[in-house]
């Protein structure tokens, strides 16, 4: 059927109007979008894409559009690395811009659902690229700039890199609008001050937010100067103005100002609607005033136009529990008891709608895949035949094949030498690496650790080590991002550094600095970067000195029913910028608590299906089990991976260390 629409489309076409026919391919798409027929605009984006009236990578990047709007979340953003993945090595404008359209709209998927860590893998190397070819004059590659500081702030708020990317993005939007004025321009702008403005306030910065927030509200009145018949728009974007105010202000302790300002908002259009009403009660919320809050969300059912809205877990989560929260602390317990039963009704359907959703999402990309697959063997086998034809072709020239398959007899041998000699050299690589980890811990009475690493290639990326200096242990655990022979030589570097710096007996945090200023420099040309967990223990008095590189975080009390993981700062990961402070923290003591550290080649363990091994599962291992020594713990989890893959093959580098420090 799609090929069908796309012959249709097709009829009558030369291949001289093909930039005329993708124009009109773009409109169609375009008026689909309009009218929300995402599952048309599917169609649309496949059949023209497998007719080639669209490349490769905007029928997919549409058909990530189609999918979000649809909200099957997960295939849209496969559909979106696809397009990447499409486009990554072109230099045609067009490509470059359905490149940064696709990391745009991937990065910003991420960081609505508050995966900062996935963000990041994207923006920094999609702007590095970008840059690298100088197209850096879009509207994404602005937006992509504010989720570079987005991801940034979120690892450490107090980086000025943070203001540096976020005004950088500013100046960019303003010389656009001083440019052409257009209502376009004027609205990206707006949205880009806006996720930079709600950013600071959500991470309580509100000094930050309001400076941003007098911006934005700058440009709504610019806009209204040369608009000023575009109402709807020009009160939405007022209100928002208003009630940021009124959220800075109070978070500033500004009281009576934070209360003219949210006055202003309820003399707004927007202010009574069902969305502004939530905005309103942000505000109420932080203030106090429970019952005008409870009073503001009695019609937020009329939000759910149909049954399907209602039913969702992020639905639950935004308005029914927010609701709940409310009534409750505004005393109201028997509406706060009849909303606590309209979540009960509701969360059995919205988690049986989320399981069948997640199930019809990885449908349509194994579909995807297959048919990826499918292509690359039909390649293949027309590849195979025009070799076929060839060889009989040079049959006609017999003393000539007869050469040359002598000579191509040399090369062969030569190529398979070589590659017994690269095996033989990995074989040896991985010797090298696996003794720069130690195989043996220290004897030191009541101390009791031990560590394993396990390679997901003949090379890996993960690291452990110890430098033991009288009464302090200095231990290590570091996850470098990518796999095989870069990763290994990353992490020989990091290594490295880490024993050299903990024999000059420093603190945590400084060498995580030392660290991170020596690997950040110009050599790192990959853009490569470790997350670390590096920690100080005292050995006399059992008081642990921690720095916390982005890794994932530890569990503490380990074989015990109150296991569970720390809380730390997340800082970010090791290599990624070189002027980063890294925060240090501490417990003041783990004596008779067992510490175990780990890498996400643990808790994201696969099966064949991709289910993954998971930190619930862990934890339950963890609190459910009692392990008299360090190495049998690890031993114990180490078998349990192998158990859930089931055959499968190592999805990433799989390394844990246990230590436990008794009197």
């Amino acid at each position: 059927m799609t090929m069908l629409l796309a012959a249709i489309f097709l009829a009558g076409c030369s291949s001289s109007d093909k930039e005329s026919s993708s124009a009109e391919a773009r409109c169609l798409i375009d008026e689909a979008s309009k009218t929300k027929d995402f599952k048309r605009m599917l169609t649309l984006a496949d059949s023209l894409g497998n007719a080639e009236v669209i490349s490769e990578g905007e029928s997919y990047y549409w058909q990530g559009f189609a999918y979000y709007r649809l909200m099957q979340r997960r295939t849209a953003e496969f559909y979106w690395k696809e397009a990447m993945n499409a486009t990554e090595n072109s230099t045609d404008p067009d490509e470059l811009a359905t490149y940064a359209r696709s990391a745009s709209y991937l990065t910003s998927s991420y960081i609505r659902h508050l995966n900062f860590a996935s963000a990041l893998k994207v923006v920094k190397p999609a702007l590095e690229r970008l840059d690298k070819v100088g197209f850096d004059d879009s509207s994404d590659y602005t937006n992509l700039l504010i989720f570079a500081g987005c991801c940034q702030a979120h690892f450490n708020v107090k980086d000025s890199t943070v203001n540096e990317l976020f005004e950088h993005a500013y100046q960019r939007h303003i010389t656009h609008v001083n440019e052409s004025h257009s209502k376009e321009a004027y609205r990206d702008a707006v949205v880009g001050l806006i996720n930079i403005a709600y950013g600071w306030l959500s991470e309580k910065q509100y000094d930050m937010g309001l400076v941003w927030t007098e911006r934005f509200g700058t440009l709504v009145a610019d806009y209204k100067k040369r608009y000023a018949d575009d109402e709807a728009y020009i009160d939405k974007q007022w209100a928002r103005y208003k009630i940021f105010c009124a959220v800075g202000m109070e978070g500033q302790g500004k009281m009576a100002e934070a209360a003219k300002a949210y006055a202003s908002f309820q003399h707004t259009h927007f202010a009574h609607t069902i969305e502004g009403q939530l905005d309103g009660s942000d505000y109420l919320s932080m203030a106090g005033h429970w019952q005008e809050a409870a009073e503001n969300l009695t019609d937020i059912e009329k939000a759910f136009v149909n049954e399907q809205t209602g039913h969702s877990l992020e639905d639950i989560q935004r308005y029914w529990l927010k609701k709940y929260h409310a009534n409750d602390k505004a005393g109201l317990c028997d509406t706060a008891n009849l909303v606590a039963n309209k979540i009960c009704q509701r969360l059995d359907s919205a988690i049986i709608k989320s399981q069948w959703v997640d199930a019809e999402e990885q449908e349509v990309i194994r579909q995807k895949e297959e048919q990826i697959l499918h292509q690359q063997e039909h390649l293949a086998r027309a590849r195979m035949w025009g070799f076929i034809a060839t060889i009989v072709s040079l049959t006609i020239f017999f003393v000539i094949f007869t050469i040359i398959r002598h000579r191509a007899a040399k090369r062969l041998a030569k190529v398979t030498a070589a590659k017994e000699r690269m095996e033989g050299e990995l074989s040896i690589a991985r010797d090298i690496q696996m003794s720069m980890v130690p195989s043996h811990f220290p004897d030191y009475q009541g101390l009791d650790m031990h560590a394993s690493m396990t390679p997901a290639k003949e090379v890996g990326g993960d690291l452990y080590g110890y430098v033991l200096q009288g009464d302090k242990l200095y231990f290590c655990l570091g996850d470098v991002s990518g796999k095989g022979v870069p990763a290994s030589l990353f992490m020989a570097q990091s290594t490295r550094l880490f024993h050299t710096l903990a024999t000059q007996q420093l603190q945590p945090a400084e060498i995580c600095n030392h660290m991170n200023r020596e690997l950040s420099g110009e050599d790192n040309v990959n853009g490569m970067f470790v997350t670390l967990f590096l920690g100080l223990l005292d050995l006399k008095t059992g008081h642990l000195t921690f720095c916390n590189a982005g890794h994932n975080p530890p569990v503490i009390d380990a074989g015990t029913p109150e296991a569970a993981f720390i809380d730390m700062q997340p800082n970010a990961p090791i290599g990624l910028w070189a002027e980063l402070d890294y925060e240090q923290e501490e417990i003041e003591s783990i004596m008779g608590r067992a510490f175990f550290i780990y890498t996400d080649g643990l808790n994201e363990a696969e099966d064949a299906q991709q289910n993954q091994f998971g930190d619930d599962r862990l934890l339950d291992i963890l609190r459910s089990n009692q392990y008299e020594t360090a190495w049998g713990m690890v031993t114990r989890l180490v078998k349990d991976v192998e158990q859930h893959r089931n055959g499968a093959e190592p999805n990433d580098d799989l390394t844990m260390l246990c230590l436990k420090f008794s009197k």
